[in-house]
């Protein structure tokens, strides 16, 4: 697009702060990942009076607040139901946090008008798949995939929000791409975890290493050239592998704690909640990194970048060198407390929440 957005990185807001003057807060409908929780759950704990609402719950059991307006409702009727929540919200709240490209009544974005005719003010917060488009991402990324295939049907919602929001969130610069011009303002704020958890190091005595992958889908996190690699690997080097499929948060940990090496996705070119949740345990993480974006994140990031082509190299790399998993994974910690704290995360909302 012709024109470009005002892109900015808010500084966090300390100090007073005035939860009234701020106004009431609701996070919905769908909690991508736990960021909607933990957002909202962050700011609650430095004072701020927001809550939050995923209508369609998850897989992981990440925590609710307040109830789904459409649990038990047939889909045909849900954007009646979603509707009438959203005239309930009105008069409680005063700024929107949306989340994933959806607002109360999903896509359909029949509850724009009445939000706007109230003079609420609203923010969208992009997660990544509903906005990545392969022939942007292609552009960069030779190993790019992408889950929503219709490009139209992408910019068509694009074109269609922008028109009542103003403003919108990505965690990052590769994100930043494909809404760049839809909107007025473009905040780049960092995933958070709340990760409540004290680093499992890798132990650089152990015989066997544990390799572990953990793939929500597995053609976007490349899982078939980590099985490939893995097994070439293994007729060479001692080692173990768990595919983390199919568990609850809890039950994963356990796996993660375990862990010596944790592979997150080798297509994107960036890094996600995955790779964070195990830098917070300090483990060394295999993600891929785009080679053009290295120099939009800190210095100091840890993670190791592999790509298809490379994995079997890094990764025999990393199982043959103990006291580099180590290094990497103390350095993994420093990095997750410095940038991917809940509270810093909260407090550069509250700069957004100000600017809106």
């Amino acid at each position: 697009m012709a024109k470009r957005s005002i892109v900015i990185e808010p500084k966090p807001a300390y100090g007073r702060i005035n939860p009234n003057k701020l106004g009431r807060i609701l996070h919905l409908p769908y909690n991508a990942a736990g960021q909607m929780s933990s957002q909202a759950n962050a700011l609650k704990k430095i004072g701020i009076n927001a809550s939050f609402c995923d209508f369609y719950g998850s897989a992981y059991q990440y925590p609710t607040d307040i109830p789904s307006p459409i649990k038990n409702i047939p889909k045909m009727k849900r954007e009646k139901a979603m509707l009438k929540f959203a005239q309930h919200c009105v008069s409680k709240f005063d700024i929107f946090h949306f989340h994933f490209g959806q607002t109360f009544t999903g896509y359909a974005y029949s509850d724009l008008p009445l939000l706007r005719s109230k003079g609420k003010k609203m923010v969208m917060n992009y997660w990544g798949t509903q906005i990545r488009r392969l022939s942007i991402a292609k552009q960069k990324n030779p190993f790019a995939i992408v889950k929503q295939t219709n490009e139209n049907l992408i910019v068509s919602r694009l074109k269609t929000l922008s028109k009542y929001v103003d403003s919108a969130i990505v965690a990052d610069h590769e994100l930043l791409e494909y809404i760049d011009g839809y909107f007025k303002k473009i905040y780049l704020i960092k995933a958070s975890v709340n990760q409540n958890v004290h680093p499992a190091y890798p132990n650089v005595h152990v015989k066997r290493p544990l390799v572990v992958h953990a793939p929500t889908h597995r053609g976007v996190k490349g899982t078939e050239f980590v099985l490939e690699a893995v097994h070439n690997l293994k007729k060479s080097f001692s080692f173990d592998f768990q595919l983390i499929e199919g568990m609850t948060n809890k039950e994963a940990l356990r796996y993660y704690q375990q862990a010596d090496v944790v592979i997150d996705q080798l297509r994107l070119g960036t890094y996600g909640t995955l790779a964070i949740e195990n830098m917070f345990l300090g483990k060394p993480v295999v993600t891929y990194i785009r080679d053009d974006l290295q120099s939009k994140y800190p210095a100091d990031l840890p993670i190791v970048s592999a790509n298809p082509k490379t994995i079997e190299t890094v990764l025999s790399n990393l199982i043959q060198n103990p006291k580099l998993r180590y290094r990497i994974g103390v350095k993994s910690r420093k990095f997750a407390e410095k940038y991917h704290l809940p509270e810093g995360i909260a407090r550069q909302l509250i700069t957004v929440y100000r600017d809106l």
